[in-house]
């Protein structure tokens, strides 16, 4: 029986493969991960359903990390810590340090020199790789990924910089008695590329912050900023 001459033939990783140190079995995978709706033909052939599953092999892998590396922290403050880990600005910074919006499909009509819409683009991106790696391979592919560029890059500095102001509210909450924070989505505006949140956080049933942001994760992360800030000011 004849085959094919490059059958058995090795396939060597693109440049977007070396990037992500991962070679996939199906590339169709990482084209459709790569191709952004406006230069789609159809909403399927875009990286929306992948990024969908990708959200959530992101939940399941870091809550997994979380639950097993502090065995004796609450539900809330796991949760908590989990939104500070993997947020929009995370998945931003990492899709930049590899150059991902060099590889990205996207029609020339969609503006990137507004942060927003850029910071969106990349964020969802990302997100839609980590699902397009958990078809190609399953959840354990998918973690390394997750561990090697999210969780090792994040965790250095995300648990104790500033910008983990809704770790440092709900620790305050539970030395003062307080209720924990409550995070309450006021507005979604801007078309879906460059979504705009506004976020509102109450504790008491009281109102302490709001924040704006591209992501309902950044925008949260504001919000509970100004609450944290006004709190320590008023003690």
């Amino acid at each position: 029986m004849a085959f094919p001459l490059n059958i058995f033939r090795k396939r060597y990783p693109t440049g977007i493969e070396k990037k992500i140190g991962y070679l996939f079995k199906h590339p169709d995978l990482l084209s459709t991960a790569l191709t952004h709706r406006s230069a789609a033909l159809s909403q399927s052939e875009s990286y929306e359903r992948l990024e969908f599953l990708g959200d959530a092999a992101l939940d399941m892998v870091v809550s997994d990390y979380l639950y097993k590396k502090y065995p004796h922290k609450p539900e809330g403050e796991l949760t908590m810590l989990r939104s500070i880990l993997v947020n929009g600005k995370t998945l931003y910074e990492v899709a930049l340090s590899i150059n991902l919006q060099d590889d990205i499909n996207v029609d020339k009509s969609l503006d990137l020199q507004c942060s927003s819409t850029l910071q969106n683009l990349l964020s969802s991106t990302l997100e839609s790789i980590v699902g397009a790696i958990y078809l190609d391979r399953g959840l354990k592919a998918a973690g390394k990924f997750i561990k090697r560029f999210i969780i090792s890059r994040r965790e250095k500095t995300a648990m104790i910089s500033d910008y983990n102001y809704k770790g440092q509210l709900l620790e305050y909450c539970q030395k003062t008695g307080c209720q924990l924070p409550v995070f309450k989505t006021e507005k979604i505006e801007g078309p879906d590329h460059a979504r705009q949140y506004t976020i509102a956080v109450f504790i008491d049933n009281q109102l302490l912050g709001k924040g704006i942001g591209a992501t309902k994760r950044d925008a949260e992360q504001q919000a509970a900023e100004k609450a944290y800030k006004l709190l320590i000011q008023n003690k």
